[in-house]
């Protein structure tokens, strides 16, 4: 599966000119290989000839590139090298040719002095290995490595920031894969010794800027925020009402913790609902205590947790006690923040919440001149062992909204300019409270969830928009859609109408109404944009209208965010349309027309 990364495509060329130099290559090979490839002028290539020939051009290219040694014109012979393996590798996916092209790319970015085409070498290479081992993790690390050598790079033609700035791009999609914890000290401390390594060939004093922060997102290190006061009276707990509760103690039997640098997200797993009461501390330098947030639970024990967890980002460690007939949590942070603490129910689950990040106030009227848009987090909806909704014919929901994900990410970043997250770039399932936070650790400014609709009877069609709203009844066929993307299909329709109101009365509480607006403004241009999109192929799409109910997906959001159904995978007809490349691009640019609306304040 491809990385979906904010950077050149894979045919596209370096900006920069090339140092002619004085080395002697084959006559005409050069040439011929400049015209297999896609030239700057973006004018199309020449067909390739056998593959035999091409290697044999490859080769003749790397023997000069050698010969050249770690110049600007061997650099340059060895990255046109490793393009002809790339492309090769793309028609045919023969291993050997995409290894052959990463060690050509590796070769071109050790030239000294170190020029531009260096750093889009190592770009490249990183993309490559990402792809070939169909890991976004993988992606993630050699880009990370990339970035860290390219620190080191001397200025040569055209303009060095480019590359740096299509690097960051490329990170910033992929940070949801970044690791955690020890792997991710391990990588920065690679990413170090790498630069360092390059520092000593270059006999250049490496930049001070070089120690890492939160990399590609652009947000500033934990040590930029150490003194940053620790927000005052902006924590937020919605406890369930104690008519909910059992007669006897309940357990807690999992947590799961996600975090980045700017915010993280625990899940604790209970066997049914309790009250609880949270909050953050400041520093207590005579304890040896930093910044914490804390949760105390009522009448529960223990199950089968660790005490301590180590974690990874703003979220150290956890540790966990009895205390009070009850249990009390404690996060270790690594800079001030506020916490937000509310429930999931069926099942019960409690979810902390800290950030960096202020609430903003309500979202009014746009000014005239739009509004500050950076980041967008896509949320691909199921994967894994879950495939969602499936069709007559057997097309599975997972599978459509992670390539309507993969077509509308790049298209942001190329034609906005805007950083894109994807909650899952691959067919891996995330849990769908881990969905939303993801998206605010990102500090995405909008969030959207893809998915497919389905009815029992297969006969509904079209678009549909849905948003959390705790001002407004969900209706019983907004209900079953939302069990379903729930997970909980199961349920009777008192029990979905029942959780239904529990969100309403958790988005209130967790203030959603500040949000609602932007939402809707982001509905509402969703379905006007699915429909001029496929409208002129699809004359026949028609809205089924935008809808208010009860996702655990949305809840918790910290920005404008909805669900896109973006046709009935139940439907004959719209499953037809939903397996065809032309469909799904045409929804790929509803999406990107949307968020650009939504920019400029429509």
């Amino acid at each position: 599966m491809p990385l979906v990364c904010a950077c050149q495509a894979p045919g596209g060329r370096p900006p920069a000119p090339w140092d002619a130099g004085t080395v002697q290559v084959p006559p005409n090979d050069e040439a011929r290989a400049e015209r297999l490839l896609v030239p700057a002028s973006g004018a199309a290539a020449d067909p390739l000839p056998s593959r035999a020939e091409v290697v044999a051009l490859s080769d003749r290219l790397s023997i000069a590139s050698s010969k050249a040694g770690p110049t600007p014109k061997g650099s340059r012979l060895a990255y046109v090298a490793g393009e002809l393996r790339e492309r090769l590798w793309r028609i045919d996916r023969v291993a050997s040719d995409g290894r052959e092209a990463a060690e050509l790319y590796a070769a071109a970015a050790d030239a000294v002095p170190r020029p531009e085409h260096a750093c889009w070498a190592d770009l490249r290479r990183g993309r490559l290995l990402g792809e070939m081992s169909r890991s976004a993790a993988v992606g993630y690390r050699e880009l990370y490595l990339a970035q860290e050598r390219g620190r080191t790079s001397v200025a040569g033609p055209g303009r060095p920031e480019s590359c740096a700035a299509e690097l960051g791009g490329a990170l910033s999609v992929l940070e949801a894969f970044r690791p955690r914890g020890e792997p991710w000290a391990e990588l920065v401390r690679e990413g170090r010794e790498a630069a360092e390594a390059l520092q000593r060939r270059l006999g250049a004093a490496l930049p001070a800027s070089s120690a890492p922060a939160s990399p590609g997102s652009g947000a500033p290190a934990l040590s930029a925020l150490a003194d940053i006061p620790a927000p005052a009276g902006r924590d937020v707990v919605v406890s369930p009402d104690p008519s909910m509760l059992g007669p006897s103690p309940v357990r807690l039997t999992r947590i799961q913790h996600y975090g980045t640098d700017l915010g993280g997200r625990v899940v604790l797993s209970l066997e049914g609902p309790a009250t609880y009461t949270a909050g953050t501390l400041g520093p207590n330098p005579d304890a040896g205590r930093g910044h914490r947030a804390y949760l105390d639970i009522a009448k529960t024990r223990l199950g089968p947790v660790a005490k301590e967890i180590e974690a990874g980002g703003i979220i150290e460690r956890l540790r966990v006690g009895s205390r009070d007939e009850g249990v009390r949590v404690v996060l270790d942070l690594a800079a001030p923040a506020f916490c937000r603490v509310f429930y999931l129910p069926q099942p019960f689950r409690i979810v902390l919440d800290v950030t960096t990040r202020m609430s903003e106030g309500s979202l009014g009227p746009p000014p005239p001149a739009g509004r500050t848009l950076r980041r967008v987090a896509l949320d691909p909806g199921h994967g894994g062992a879950d495939a969602g909704a499936v069709g007559p014919t057997g097309l599975r929901e997972k599978d459509v909204v992670l390539d309507i994900a993969h077509r509308a990410a790049p298209a942001l970043a190329h034609e906005l300019g805007v950083e894109t997250l994807l909650t899952r770039d691959t067919d891996l399932y995330v849990p769908l409270e881990e969905r939303a936070a993801r998206a605010n650790a990102y500090h995405a400014d909008l969030f959207l969830s893809l998915h497919c609709n389905a009815t029992d009877d297969g006969v509904a069609d079209g678009v549909q928009v849905f948003v959390l709203d705790p001002t407004r009844e969900a209706d019983a066929v907004a209900g079953r859609v939302a069990a379903r993307e729930n997970a909980l299909p199961h349920l009777r329709l008192s029990d979905q109408e029942s959780i239904d109101r529990q969100i309403a009365t958790i988005a209130t509480g967790l203030d959603v109404g500040r949000l609602t607006g932007g939402s809707r403004r982001l509905a509402g241009l969703l379905e006007r944009a699915a429909l001029a999109s496929l409208g002129t192929a699809y004359p026949a799409t028609r809205s089924q209208g935008i809808r208010t109910a009860g996702f655990f997906v949305l809840v918790g959001a910290e920005m404008p965010a909805a669900l896109f159904e973006t046709a009935f995978i139940s439907n004959p007809g719209d499953e037809a349309r939903l397996a065809t490349a032309e469909f799904r691009q045409r929804l790929a640019d509803a999406v990107v027309n949307a968020v650009r609306a939504y920019r400029q304040g429509l």
